[in-house]
């Protein structure tokens, strides 16, 4: 069974030949074949057949079309095309398929190859063609598909060509290369071609006549000179240089002109890179030593390597007159160029004999060396595997400049200058797709361009198929293809067109990789975070610390991974383009079952719950929120702990996009025990940095999960918390329904210290409402609790609240026992946060009974810690202390900047109760320092707030203090 498509596309099997009929469905195989072995879309294929306007029928005519397909094929005794992923597949193997054969023979016959071989295997290649590609097939993708063939079909001439006058047989070659200078007269290399095959044949005149026909067209039609190479070998014809001589029993020669010229076709458009260009030739242009400058270009899959070296190389061509050298290493096949064969490759373009080449590789190179020294040569080393492949390579002669490209960090080849090649911003990518699908247009939907641009994430690869797809569609959109990339499922699909493919050059990446780095890659992909630290790493990748460590350094040398930054923790953030992503989350749905997902999941969510509860209990001791998390154990390493430990909120503030990455998660695939205690712990987060919006959020997942749990705890601690924001926020009446209804289940289910904290949270809410009397006796209850549970934070906390009651109501002798104790009882705790609440209130005492260097102390340790953990609420109380010392110390200047902070930091918090009780204290302040009108204001502005409340007592504290303001500013008129 064979399939065509270089010419006319047919099956053929069994004697038998199938043409399909029509020529619509002839288009259809052509593309099912054309991507043999890969899954394309339906939407894929209506925009292959169509383009932008397809008929109604469209779905119905490809149903209809793959039907007659399969029939055929079953006639023939086969079953190649499925259906999957929303789409189809034919299966064909490279034996079968007449165009991956061709491509087969050019990879053999690739750069390095002896002439003998390139002229065998071209000869093989090129006789499968029977005619024009897709010749009688039709569909809107035909005309571009068939043009890419037929110049790779043109090239693989050329090179033939090249190869047999390499071996002396010019008389042989100048009938066919007069056919196809005939059939294309305005192609250089051919004409070129041909001008040495008969200077050789010795009809020097007609060589040159040749030259000048070409000449004369070019002008009268173009308005164009030759290119360089004509030139160049028109001025040796006319010398009768040596160097165009035949060479003698098929060896192999200098190339036309004296020098090599193998520099590939620059890009006209070349787009941004200004920096580095400049890095890159003053690297190559600048002062000479006795070693040759080397500037290595490195950057990830379809970042413009290769783009940015050719650029640069034409930029430096005048520089380098002996020649220019270049060779594609295949880096990222499984298969790459082996040095062994590059080297005679290069020696055969430097002139030497193909028998003289040696057979050692260090003989091969040493060699090499010896033709390059005295000589301004520029090599070019195009997408190299490691430093082993390319040291063999490198000239001895400082007067030679290598240029390389590599996905890879290449630190081992003492290169003084590396040039990393990052995606574009905005503004470069929109100027590379209006460069190719026409400026006018992209400036006329500048939103949309702009947003294509972000979808393809700054990747020059992704957007020139972008740009192409738009130029090859001028009656589409731009904001259709926006639509159709912003489907992550199909986005890969999209960024393919004209044997160019995102997919196709990051899987060559990908399988290039060990298993270990596969999968962590694909793993941290599948997880929905931003950045990963290295613990997570290790969560999801299945090594020790020091493995996992060795794996991401590899991954970011390659580009695969990057470097995100460092957190402020000291630990790195590891982040992936978008479309690496893209892709490894398609090779996790391929190569891990469901089972596997999950897993990946609940490791990574056990993980930071352990991680998290650390922290969380650095800062507030083993309370109960800790008791929870530590339900759900898991092994983590030492180190790992330490550093959570120590660094605590701004560890989980650094982590604050995995927590809600993770518990969307979790929530997706059951993990309800993991996500609401995950919710639990990241809580403690916003609550310290007052981002009472996030909490809420958080809080809402929580919600879900602990109703979906079925544990009771969590049905009655995760609304209670959200009451308890509530009281905060000022919503007392609903947050005391709630708590009375977690009262309850607690009670019910018997958990002490569940219920001991709820009625903690009832405490803060009667103590706003001025119920002082029923949250003393509630407080005598729960500190037993606490006190038996070990609980030393909420024993301290409970403490401080009976404190705190004593000294509003006067009873400061009272006050201070409480205080004194809640803070030794504080210092027993692991945290320090129960400790710093405490001390406040103590400096509030100190204040009253004449302490107040004391007092003084208190208020900045408060402010000191408050500020390091970025606690608005803390910095806000700490201040207004820090501005009542200073009232009393008369230093009133002072004290009026402390007032407006610690108003500014109340109003960070964005939290009522806080606003309300800050702004109120901060009124009374500035009475007292004789300020009336700034004291009214303030109090005015928090008064709406107040009323929002409903709290009676601190309603009647605000309208008394205003009445005193504004009876005081009359007297004062008076």
């Amino acid at each position: 069974m064979t399939f065509s498509v270089l010419g006319p596309v047919r099956v053929r099997g069994g004697g038998a030949v199938s043409a399909l009929g029509r020529s619509q469905r002839r288009g259809l195989l052509g593309f099912l074949l054309i991507n043999a072995n890969k899954v394309v879309t339906m939407e894929t294929v209506i925009d292959a057949l169509w383009g932008g306007a397809p008929p109604p029928s469209a779905r119905a005519q490809i149903y209809s079309g793959i039907h007659a397909i399969r029939r055929e094929l079953r006639a023939l005794g086969l079953d190649e095309v499925a259906s999957s992923r929303g789409g189809y597949t034919l299966r064909a193997d490279a034996a079968t398929l007449d165009l991956a054969l061709f491509e087969g023979y050019v990879r053999q016959a690739g750069a390095g190859q002896p002439p003998e071989q390139v002229v065998r295997s071209l000869r093989r290649g090129l006789a499968l063609w029977n005619g024009p590609a897709l010749s009688d097939a039709s569909g809107a993708y035909v005309e571009a598909v068939r043009v890419h063939l037929e110049e790779t079909r043109l090239g693989c001439v050329e090179t033939l060509i090249d190869a047999e006058l390499a071996l002396g047989r010019h008389d042989h070659a100048i009938g066919e290369l007069r056919r196809l200078v005939a059939e294309h007269p305005l192609r250089e290399r051919l004409h070129a071609q041909l001008m040495l095959a008969l200077y050789r044949g010795g009809r020097r005149i007609e060589a040159l006549d040749l030259s000048r026909d070409l000449r004369r067209r070019l002008v009268e039609e173009h308005g164009l000179d030759p290119g360089q190479a004509v030139t160049e070998l028109e001025l040796a014809i006319l010398r009768a240089d040596p160097g165009l001589a035949p060479p003698p029993n098929g060896s192999v020669t200098a190339t036309p002109g004296g020098a090599p010229a193998q520099l590939p076709a620059d890009t006209t458009d070349f787009t941004g890179r200004d920096r580095e260009l400049a890095q890159a030739l003053s690297a190559l242009a600048g002062p000479r030593g006795s070693a040759p400058p080397i500037c290595a270009i490195t950057g990830p899959p379809g970042v413009g390597k290769t783009v940015f070296a050719v650029h640069a190389a034409h930029r430096v061509r005048e520089s380098h007159p002996d020649g220019q050298l270049f060779v594609d290493l295949r880096g990222a096949d499984s298969r790459p160029a082996e040095p062994d064969e590059v080297l005679a490759g290069f020696l055969r373009a430097l002139g030497v004999d193909g028998r003289r080449i040696p057979e050692a590789r260090e003989e091969r190179s040493a060699l090499y060396r010896t033709m390059l020294a005295g000589r301004r040569v520029l090599v070019v080393l195009d997408n190299v595997t490691d430093e082993s492949q390319v040291k063999p390579l490198l000239p001895g002669a400082g007067t030679c400049s290598v240029l390389v490209t590599s996905r890879r960090r290449l630190a081992g080849l003492g290169a003084p200058t590396t040039v990393e090649l990052l995606p574009f911003d905005g503004g470069e990518s929109v100027e590379l797709l209006g460069r190719i699908a026409g400026s006018a247009r992209v400036a006329a939907e500048d939103a949309e361009a702009r947003e294509v641009a972000r979808l393809c994430g700054g990747l020059p690869l992704a957007l020139r198929i972008a740009g192409s797809r738009l130029a090859a569609r001028p009656h589409r959109g731009i904001a259709e293809l926006a639509r159709r990339l912003a489907d992550e499922q199909r986005r890969l699909d999209e960024l393919s067109y004209s044997g160019l493919g995102v997919r196709a050059g990051l899987d060559l990446a990908y399988q290039a990789l060990g298993e270990a780095e596969r999968r962590l890659l694909r793993r941290l992909a599948f997880l929905d975070v931003p950045e990963a630290g290295p613990w997570l790493a290790v969560a999801v990748g299945g090594e020790r610390p020091a493995d996992t460590e060795e794996t991401l350094e590899r991954l970011t040398d390659i580009h695969l991974l990057r470097v995100a930054g460092v957190d402020g923790t000291g630990q790195i953030r590891y982040g992936m383009h978008d479309l690496v992503r893209t892709y490894c989350r398609e090779r996790m749905a391929e190569e891990e079952t469901a089972d596997m997902a999950v897993s990946v999941v609940s490791s990574a969510a056990r993980h930071l719950l352990r991680l998290a509860a650390e922290a969380r209990s650095a800062d507030r001791g083993h309370d109960y929120y800790a008791r929870l998390a530590g339900e759900l154990v898991v092994a983590v390493d030492g180190k790992t702990v330490r550093h959570a430990a120590e660094h605590a909120v701004n560890w989980l503030e650094a982590e604050a996009a995995t927590v809600h990455g993770v518990l969307r998660q979790t929530e997706a695939h059951g993990l309800f025990d993991e996500g609401w205690r995950i919710a639990l712990m990241g809580g403690w987060l916003y609550d310290i940095r007052c981002w009472a919006g996030e909490y809420r959020k958080i809080l809402s997942i929580a919600y879900r999960m602990a109703e979906k749990s079925g544990d009771r705890r969590a049905q009655a601690i995760v609304p209670a918390l959200a009451a308890e924001l509530g009281v905060l926020a000022g919503a007392l009446d609903e947050a005391a329904r709630t708590l009375a209804s977690s009262e309850r289940i607690f009670a019910e289910i018997g958990d002490e210290h569940g219920l001991a904290e709820v009625w903690r949270m009832l405490v803060t809410l009667e103590r706003t409402r001025g119920e002082h009397t029923v949250a003393l006796r509630r407080c005598e209850r729960i500190r037993e609790t606490f006190r038996v549970m070990e609980d030393h934070s909420g024993e301290a906390h409970t403490l401080r609240c009976v404190g705190q009651i004593h000294l509003v109501e006067g009873r400061v002798p009272e006050a201070l026992r409480y205080l004194e104790e809640a803070l030794r009882v504080a210092g027993r705790s692991r945290g320090g946060w129960k400790r710093l609440n405490t001390l406040y209130w103590l400096g509030e005492v100190y204040l009253r009974v004449g302490r107040a260097g004391e007092a003084r102390d208190a208020f900045l340790a408060v402010a000191e810690a408050a500020d390091r953990a970025g606690d608005f609420t803390g910095g806000a109380f700490a201040r207004l202390g820090l501005a009542h010392v200073a009232i009393e110390a008369g230093e009133r200047r002072q004290a009026r900047t402390l007032l407006a902070a610690a108003l500014d930091h109340a109003e960070r918090s964005e939290l009522t109760l806080v606003l309300c009780k800050i702004g109120l204290a901060v009124g009374e302040a500035l009475a007292r320092l004789g300020e009336l009108a700034r004291a009214g204001k303030t109090i005015e502005r928090v008064l709406p707030r107040i009323d929002g409340l409903a709290s009676p007592p601190m309603r009647a504290e605000a309208m008394d203090l205003l009445a005193r303001v504004r009876e005081g500013r009359r007297v004062a008129r008076v």
